[in-house]
């Protein structure tokens, strides 16, 4: 399990570091959505906006002390997604939502 939530970690690294890109403040929502889905994240075009609600909701578990760990568990267990894709997913809410949390997920 280490393992794999180390994966996790680098994805999320890598994430806010693509998100954290100074052009990014722009447009915050679709700059989440463009680098999950450049990371392999896929979902129904009609769910659009529960994906952004639930990168929103990874800086509420933050608020109230989540771990990376507690996120990446929550995450896989109510999708499909492998550690690696909650990890990335985590990473990139974090870089363009709740930047002040960045040291969670490095």
């Amino acid at each position: 399990m280490k393992i794999t939530i180390a994966c996790a970690a680098s994805a999320a690294f890598a994430a806010v570091a693509l998100i954290g890109a100074p052009a990014a403040l722009a447009d915050p929502e679709g700059d989440f959505l463009t680098v999950i889905g450049n990371g392999g994240i896929t979902w129904p075009s009609d769910k659009t906006q529960q994906v952004i609600e639930t990168g929103y909701a990874v800086c509420q578990d933050w608020d109230n002390g989540a771990s990376f760990e507690q996120e990446v568990a929550d995450l896989t267990s109510v999708t499909d997604w492998s550690d690696y894709q909650a990890g990335y997913f985590i990473g990139a809410a974090t870089g363009a939502f709740c930047p002040q949390y960045e040291w969670k997920v490095s």
